[in-house]
């Protein structure tokens, strides 16, 4: 699907001041401004991402209640389960609060369901068996805002539950003893958009404070709560959160630990060792060995390999993983080949239609999230993907526009036995016979909505090839991390010359590339089609080092052109 170009447009005298306040250049400041870097104060807070500027946790409401139960536990020797999700984001919040507990004598155990077995959210068999081994207090970390009946019928167990979560929270809310979550409309946390093991880490930086105060490390060593920022980080970037504000925070000073990071687990799971890491490690190495776990294997795995410190497990885990990640991969590419072709002869049934619901009982439910957000990226509309277990479908919905999901599910609500998770993601449970009504009311919604099915290409600068140069690169480096809400920088350079071009490994294009004399190398990753014509054209493209082979160069990685 062709994406419509937007060129950001910039006040000339706002990057003039920033030009003057910062002594930088007018390009540079165009791409701060373009990310709401407007003053000094504003640059500051952006390249110094300090953990002093992190909020006051117990701004966040209930966390002080929920200390003082947790405090209450340790001191009388309660057990404590640590209940999560099975995705990266409950995997890593698990290990945080496992590990913190478990460093200060807590009688913990961590627990994540099968994602097969016992499905999403908090499962009641599970509380049944648990209480029923003496455990008292359950704090869920990434699930439990919308379960309102389970946490009703466990009362009978005589348990507590502390819910810790950041999906949007349902109007009437679980009967539980407490509840943290900044997306409460009472709660004071200043940011709203952070993960479930950004939520944890509040929760463990207030019970540190508290311990503190009441005495608890006078003969114990206190943890050093920075050391979790490796796990904050990587579930921050795999739950596609804003980098922006407290989240950037936590990703620019997370990814300094996963360098240094003294978890052995953690250190199986990165492919190469670096001197610098990237958001880009977390997406595309390490998250996806740790969902995998979730996905086609067992959460438990994962949240033992990055908390265990025995070797021999470790490396007998991480196995584990790397195996379960191959199976994601193979089963991912089938399934997505099947959805294909049911989206193209939807489209073809009607080529206005403004959404798409894929359903089979065959598809395997661990990966319906990265296929929901493949079909989005191919086709530009809100999906639902959906698979059935005796006549009960559970699916994912992604969505690459303004459209939140959230409110359009409130709306087929009648449709559905649950749903809940953000604006651009959630997930849903269905009967199976339910579906196609529930696709009618889904499209009915959507081809309402008022809105550009794709979103457009957004462009920071138009550039020419003459001002591409290693400063440049240097001053782009200089605002990593980046991701969601501080994408990388996308430039536009017009008539543009193709010099020379081949494709790479049946793969990728190279071209040379020429304007006004400079001449610079491209690539199109997954573009394998030579037939450009030689002349001028627009391109779009970002900007990367090229260090391979001890080179220090500058390539230029295409992500569209068009004809001049």
């Amino acid at each position: 699907m062709k994406k419509k170009w937007h060129l950001k447009e910039v006040d000339s005298l706002t990057i003039e001041k920033l030009n003057s306040d910062l002594n930088i250049t007018s390009l540079f400041s165009r791409l701060l401004i373009n990310r709401g870097i407007l003053s000094q104060k504003d640059a500051k807070d952006f390249f110094l991402p300090t953990l002093e500027k992190l909020p006051n946790p117990n701004l966040m409401y209930g966390i002080k209640k929920s200390v003082d139960r947790i405090i209450q536990a340790v001191n009388k020797n309660e057990k404590i389960v640590v209940y999560g999700d099975f995705d990266c984001d409950g995997i890593t919040s698990t290990a945080i609060l496992y590990s913190f507990l478990y460093s200060i004598g807590a009688n913990v155990k961590a627990y994540n369901p099968d994602r097969l077995e016992e499905g999403y959210g908090i499962n009641f068999e599970s509380i049944e068996k648990l209480a029923s081994q003496g455990y008292k207090l359950f704090i869920t970390t990434d699930c439990g805002i919308s379960e309102n009946q389970v946490i009703e019928d466990s009362k009978k167990f005589k348990v507590d539950f502390i819910i810790t979560d950041h999906h949007t929270a349902p109007e009437n809310l679980p009967d539980a003893y407490s509840i943290i979550n900044p997306k409460l409309e009472y709660c004071k946390y200043p940011f709203k958009e952070i993960c479930a093991a950004g939520v944890v880490f509040n929760l463990i930086v207030s019970l540190r404070s508290s311990l503190r105060d009441d005495g608890f490390f006078k003969n114990r060593i206190e943890p050093n709560l920075a050391r979790y920022l490796d796990l904050v980080s990587i579930g921050t970037v795999a739950d596609s959160m804003p980098i922006i504000g407290v989240n950037r925070i936590f990703v620019f000073n997370g990814l300094k630990e996963i360098k240094n990071t003294l978890r052995k687990g953690l250190k199986h799971l990165i492919s190469k060792k670096k001197d610098k890491f990237s958001v880009r490690d977390i997406s595309f190495d390490i998250a996806p060995k740790i969902n995998a776990a979730g996905r086609v294997g067992k959460a438990s795995n994962a949240v033992s390999l990055l908390t265990s410190d025995d070797d021999n497990e470790v490396e007998h885990l991480a196995g584990i993983l790397q195996s379960n990640n191959q199976i994601r991969q193979q089963i991912q590419e089938k399934v997505f080949n099947e959805a294909e072709k049911i989206a193209e002869i939807k489209l073809q049934k009607n080529s206005d239609k403004s959404s798409l619901v894929l359903f089979s009982q065959d598809w395997h439910p661990g990966v319906l999230g990265i296929i929901a957000s493949r079909i989005v990226k191919k086709y530009g509309l809100p999906c639902a993907i959906l698979s059935s277990k005796d006549s009960i479908a559970k699916g994912s919905l992604r969505t690459a526009n303004e459209l939140n999901l959230y409110t359009v599910l409130e709306q087929c609500s009648n449709t559905l036995i649950q749903f809940g998770g953000h604006s651009a993601a959630a997930g849903v449970t269905i009967y199976e016979d339910k579906i196609q009504e529930f696709e009618d009311r889904f499209e009915s919604i959507i081809s309402n909505y008022d809105f550009d099915a794709g979103e457009p290409l957004e462009i920071d600068s138009i550039v020419k090839f003459s001002e591409i140069n290693m400063s440049l690169i240097s001053d782009i480096e200089k605002m990593e991390p980046f991701g969601k809400g501080n994408p990388y920088p996308i430039f536009i350079s017009k008539n543009v010359k193709i010099e020379s071009k081949k494709v790479l490994k049946d793969k990728h294009l190279e071209m040379y590339l020429s304007q006004d004399n400079c001449k610079i190398r491209a690539i199109w990753f997954n573009f394998n089609k030579s037939n450009i014509d030689i002349e001028n054209i627009d391109v779009v493209f970002t900007l990367q080092r090229d260090t391979f082979r001890g080179n220090n160069n500058i390539n230029l990685n295409i992500i569209d052109i068009e004809y001049s």
